[in-house]
C-alpha cells in the first residue's frame, strides 16, 4: 500500500491541480440499486470534523489523516461492507484513492456502495457550544450534487439546557430538507447524560420529526435493556459502537444480544469500535464477524460472498 508521505503528496497535488474532479466521478459513481431491506454493515468515519480524534486508548488514533483513510479503504474494498458515513473532505479523500487503486488495477470500492453523508458537525466536543449542532457539513442539495445515498444528523438533547431546543430545530430543518428532496435520513438521538430511560424518550421524539418518518432509520447506542430502546420505534435502527466499544468479543456479544431483541435491529453504523479496534485486531476481521452476525451466517460463507 501507498506510504503515508505519498499519500499526502497525491491527495494535496490532486487538490491543488483539478480541485473539482472528485465532485465529477462523484457524478458518474454507481449508486446502489436498492438497499432499504438489507441489513447493513455501515463504517462511520465523521468524527475529526466534531472535534474528537481519539479511539478506544489512543487519544490521537484518527489525528493521522492517512491512517484514517487507508483503514477506510480497506474495510470498504470487503464485499460484506455496506457503506460508510463520511464528510465531504473524507470524501473528496476518497475519491483521490480510489482513482489511485484503479491505477494500479486495483477494485473499485466506492461504486454500488451506500454513502452517507455527515451534516451537522457544529456541536464540537468538549466546548461551550457543543449542543449549538447547526449543519456544517453536507446539505441536501449537496447530497444530491455529489450522489450521495442518505444524510446523516446528530440530535444531542439535554432537558436542562436551553440550547438543545435550537439544535431541535436545526435538525427539524435538516429532516424537512432531506424530506423534501426524497433522500432517506439518518438520525442519532443522544440524550445527555446518557441513560435508558431518556434515550427511550428521545426515540420517541427522533421517530416523529420532520413531516414524514419516510425513509428515517435511526442510529442508537447499545444501552441495556435494548428492548425497551427497540420498543420505541417503528424505525430501522443501526447500533453505533462509541468511543471506546471494548474488545472485539465484547463487541460481538453486545451486538449479538441487542439483534436477538426486535426485527428493527437492521444492522451497524460503527466507527472508531471497528475502525480502531482493541486487542490489536484487524478491521476487516471484526467487519467480517459483525456481518456474520447480521446475516446469521459463518463468517467464512461472508468473506467469500460477493454481494449479500
Amino acid at each position: 500500500m501507498i506510504t503515508d508521505q505519498d499519500m499526502m503528496g497525491l491527495i494535496v497535488d490532486a487538490r491543488l491541480r483539478d480541485p473539482e474532479r472528485p465532485l465529477r466521478w462523484a457524478q458518474a459513481r454507481q449508486q446502489p440499486r436498492s438497499w432499504g431491506e438489507r441489513s447493513l454493515v455501515l463504517v462511520a468515519s465523521d468524527h475529526p470534523a466534531r472535534r474528537t480524534v481519539g479511539a478506544g486508548e489512543d487519544a490521537w488514533a484518527m489525528a493521522n489523516r492517512p491512517d484514517l483513510l487507508r483503514r477506510l479503504v480497506r474495510v470498504l474494498m470487503q464485499p460484506f461492507v455496506d457503506g460508510a458515513l463520511v464528510t465531504p473532505d473524507i470524501m473528496e479523500e476518497l475519491w483521490i484513492l480510489q482513482a489511485w487503486v484503479a491505477s494500479q488495477g486495483g477494485p473499485d470500492f466506492l461504486n454500488d456502495k451506500i454513502l452517507i453523508g455527515s451534516m451537522n458537525r457544529a456541536g464540537l466536543a468538549e466546548t461551550v457550544f457543543e449542543l449549538e449542532d447547526f449543519v456544517t457539513g453536507y446539505t441536501a442539495p449537496a447530497l444530491i450534487a455529489n450522489r450521495m445515498d442518505a444524510g446523516k444528523l446528530l440530535l444531542r438533547i439535554d432537558p436542562k439546557a436551553h440550547a438543545s431546543s435550537r439544535t431541535l430545530r436545526y435538525v427539524v430543518e435538516a429532516l424537512d430538507a432531506l424530506n423534501a428532496a426524497r433522500i432517506p435520513a439518518f438520525l442519532e438521538p443522544i440524550p445527555i447524560p446518557p441513560s435508558v430511560d431518556d434515550l427511550v424518550r428521545l426515540v420517541g421524539v427522533a421517530s416523529a420529526l420532520g413531516p414524514s418518518s419516510q425513509g428515517r432509520w435511526l442510529k442508537v447506542p447499545m444501552m441495556a435493556p435494548f428492548a425497551r430502546v427497540a420498543a420505541a420505534t417503528t424505525c430501522p435502527l443501526v447500533l453505533l459502537g462509541g468511543a471506546d466499544a471494548g474488545a472485539p468479543e465484547d463487541l460481538f456479544q453486545r451486538v449479538q444480544a441487542c439483534l436477538r431483541v426486535s426485527p428493527n435491529v437492521r444492522g451497524i453504523l460503527m466507527g472508531r469500535g471497528v475502525l480502531y479496534p482493541r486487542d490489536g485486531a484487524d478491521p476487516r476481521a471484526v467487519l467480517a464477524h459483525l456481518a456474520a452476525l447480521l446475516h446469521a451466517r459463518p463468517v467464512e460463507e461472508i468473506v467469500q460472498w460477493p454481494h449479500l
